[in-house]
């Protein structure tokens, strides 16, 4: 990487993935480089509320088996996996977490990218396009859009903060698939170990934990759920330039398929996939998705450069 990128890499190993962190606002934050980024546009992917850069690790390995000058990176938003934690739990919010994304972007050097959102990921998403839209050369939506279902945000707030704990990665697991088994009838007890994994880091006392601060509850607390929320149609329409697929679990309880269609009707470039058998929101290296996320990249970013 060019060392006058103010990214530093804390590691690098033998199979071209990094570890990079950054700072703004006096917080430490990191992510996850696949590659190098002088070869190609890369694919920024961005995770859920609780979740991190360790739920793109196997959709970066197979995208990157299928076309290896591709760079991916993958951000811990502030409070999750091995980013710093915030003193005032009211910064855990959609607008600190984009200017934190691009403060990343520019300490990668990253001018333009297209970008891939989980979730919340994907109010990160429509958000960037507010602040600095010609960053965004195509964008992947996972199961969110500009409009939510109440319903599925209702079921997030149950879990999030829960502060539960296990003594090993098999407790992890099960506990993973019983809470997801019935919304994801499609994924094997592999997936939910993987899951799991991506989740949990074992703490100094021995016991895994979630890998995240628990007091993201706070702000999510504080919205009135019994309320319509805004819907951020505008945000979208400045994206219908871009191209746009749109992954939407079967079985999601926050992307409906009747905001799926709306979008579709107001985007000039969508593609829209039903994941079978998933819910909120669809394991990316599951069902085939790497090769629609790649042939969706092919298409939006051009052939690869000699």
């Amino acid at each position: 990487m060019d060392s006058r990128l103010k990214a530093k890499i804390v590691s690098d190993d033998a199979d071209d993935k990094q570890l990079f962190t950054f700072e703004r606002g006096g917080l430490s934050l990191r992510g996850r480089l696949y590659g190098r980024l002088e070869s190609e546009p890369p694919l920024v992917c961005l995770p859920g509320l609780t979740r991190n850069s360790r739920d793109f690790d196997g959709l970066a390995t197979a995208l990157r088996d299928l076309r290896p000058e591709w760079p991916i990176v993958a951000f811990d938003s502030r409070g999750r996996g091995l980013s710093e934690r915030c003193d005032d739990p009211n910064l855990y919010s959609v607008p600190e977490e984009t200017l934190d994304l691009l403060a990343g972007l520019d300490a990668l050097g990253i001018e333009q990218a297209a970008f891939l959102g989980t979730s919340r990921g994907v109010l990160l998403i429509l958000t960037l396009a507010a602040f600095a839209p010609q960053r965004i050369l195509a964008a992947i939506f996972n199961d969110a859009g500009p409009r939510l279902e109440t319903a599925g945000l209702k079921a997030i707030r149950a879990l999030v903060g829960q502060g539960e704990t296990f003594e090993t990665m098999e407790d992890a697991a099960v506990h993973v698939a019983e809470l997801y088994g019935p919304t994801f009838p499609s994924l094997a007890e592999s997936d939910f170990r993987k899951m799991a994994e991506a989740l949990y880091d074992k703490r100094e006392d021995g016991l895994l934990a979630a890998a995240y601060d628990p007091r993201l509850a706070e702000p999510f607390n504080a919205l009135d759920l019994d309320q319509p929320l805004p819907e951020l149609w505008d945000l979208f329409e400045t994206l219908v330039d871009r191209p746009l697929l749109v992954l939407r679990g079967e079985m999601s309880n926050i992307l409906s398929a009747e905001t799926a269609q709306e979008m579709a009707k107001r985007h000039r470039d969508l593609e829209h996939h039903i994941v079978e058998g998933q819910g909120h929101a669809p394991w990316l290296d599951t069902a085939g998705l790497p090769q629609i996320i790649a042939s969706f990249l092919a298409r939006s970013l051009g052939p690869a450069r000699p």
